[in-house]
């Protein structure tokens, strides 16, 4: 990889691969909806562009394609209920942008590698875990719909050649990164309550946190996408489970949050159970533990780091004499 081209660069995941990539001394077209410098800038040895582009626009993929060996998208409009209030409007901001870099791919020189920033919650509410590729797909979200349509788009243009895609599902990502702070409050429900815990303040847990989740963490999503792009056999169209393969209950998780964080701080953090809303969609009542192997097989990725060490590392990073570090909240 000479040239990566990142979008969504400025969020959660976007600035963590960014920072990983510039280290390895890759040159770098990072996409935002905002213009302004990336502090990756300073400290890259390579070539580090920061753009502002319409990405339903397939002429502006053509020029972010120009010379490029690759495309992570990360972009997407992550509110699980704007998406239902509006899925016309969601399809527009967040399906047709991989369409136009279809479209631009089909006039690019050479096929380039599109790796795909997908999500776990496209099978359901309980799939039969642990969960891996051979599981069937039944979103139940607008939001999940989405994410399974440009995994299709991108699987039918690979057939093609016109591209060489793969799409990651992602499971529950958490842990510190880059730091970057998320501006969807119900997206990175761990670093949420990790940054709250922090500050000494009490968690709230839907009734008795008892829906299982398998907790990624963020470094080991980043290591994923590295490999991703440097795997040629991997770029076949199809999906990848990305999770650690651990099980914990929220309660669990949260509970670990609290221990941490009294370890720390010396303050006992309370945990208080509060009832559903009425409008919890049917997706956060889901149950998920993942299975890994087949990227695992493919890419020779492992996931490094389990739940209570990705906690403290969080936690130790944020705490200070004065309290949280300024900054470094939630995850998207």
């Amino acid at each position: 990889m000479k040239t990566v081209v990142v979008t969504g660069a400025r969020g959660y995941i976007g600035c963590a691969l960014a920072r990983r990539l510039a280290d390895e001394g890759v040159s770098l077209r990072l996409v935002s909806r905002a213009a302004g410098a990336s502090p990756i800038q300073a400290v890259s040895r390579c070539n580090v562009e920061n753009l502002v582009a319409d990405l339903r626009d397939e002429h502006a993929w053509s020029s972010l394609l120009q010379g490029a060996d690759a495309v992570v998208h990360l972009s997407w409009r992550t509110s699980l209920r704007a998406a239902e209030a509006d899925p016309i409007g969601d399809a527009a901001i967040n399906v047709e942008p991989v369409r136009a870099l279809v479209h631009a791919a089909e006039r690019a020189k050479r096929p380039p590698i599109v790796a795909f920033a997908s999500t776990v919650t496209i099978f359901g509410v309980n799939p039969r875990s642990p969960v891996d590729e051979r599981a069937p797909d039944d979103p139940c979200s607008v939001y999940d719909r989405h994410k399974l349509a440009c995994e299709h788009i991108l699987r039918e243009a690979t057939a093609r050649g016109v591209l060489r895609g793969l799409s990651l599902r992602l499971s529950n990502v958490y842990g510190f990164g880059s730091g970057a702070r998320s501006t969807n409050p119900n997206r990175g429900i761990l670093n949420a309550m990790m940054w709250r815990a922090a500050r000494g303040e009490a968690l709230s847990i839907y009734g008795e946190g008892e829906y299982v989740r398998d907790f990624t963490f963020i470094d080991d999503v980043v290591d994923a996408f590295c490999r991703a792009l440097t795997t040629d056999r991997a770029c076949d169209g199809s999906h990848y489970v990305i999770a650690r393969g651990k099980g914990h209950t929220l309660a669990q998780a949260f509970a670990l949050v609290a221990q941490e964080a009294a370890r720390l701080t010396g303050r006992r953090v309370a945990i208080r159970n509060v009832p559903e809303p009425p409008d919890l969609h049917p997706i956060e009542r889901r149950n998920f533990v993942g299975n890994s192997s087949l990227f695992q097989k493919l890419a020779g990725w492992r996931p490094q780091v389990d739940l209570v060490a990705g906690i403290r590392d969080y936690l130790e990073r944020i705490v200070t004499p004065a309290g949280p570090a300024p900054g470094a909240a939630g995850a998207r």
